[in-house]
């Protein structure tokens, strides 16, 4: 299936304090976009939990919880880094990204 550029997804998230929405926008990381779009599809991030908070800075979530191990290992593989926008350089508040350690290291 191949996915338009100008493709836009909308995920709603529940938590204990109310549910939130993330916004993906794929021409701003068409790979990123890309992978997460088909995580939560597939539920890798149901039951899932914050475990880092720091105030005013980030949260970070991505542990599985799921039985499927073929979609733990899909999770947990690689995808390559997208080409950086000039205007999306500056992280701003609500802005989601993967973690890396280097180059094409995203997961």
């Amino acid at each position: 299936m191949k996915m338009s550029e100008d493709e836009i997804a909308l995920v709603t998230c529940g938590t204990t304090k109310g549910d939130f929405t993330i916004k993906f926008i794929r021409k701003w990381s068409p790979h990123g976009y890309d992978r997460a779009v088909e995580l939560f599809e597939r539920g890798f991030y149901d039951h899932s939990h914050f475990f880092r908070v720091l105030p005013g800075f980030l949260v970070q979530f991505g542990i599985s919880y799921s039985d499927d191990m073929d979609l733990r290992k899909f999770g947990r593989k690689t995808i390559p880094d997208d080409p950086q926008l000039p205007e999306l350089r500056q992280f701003k508040p609500g802005y989601v990204s993967y973690a890396g350690s280097g180059v094409n290291s995203r997961d």
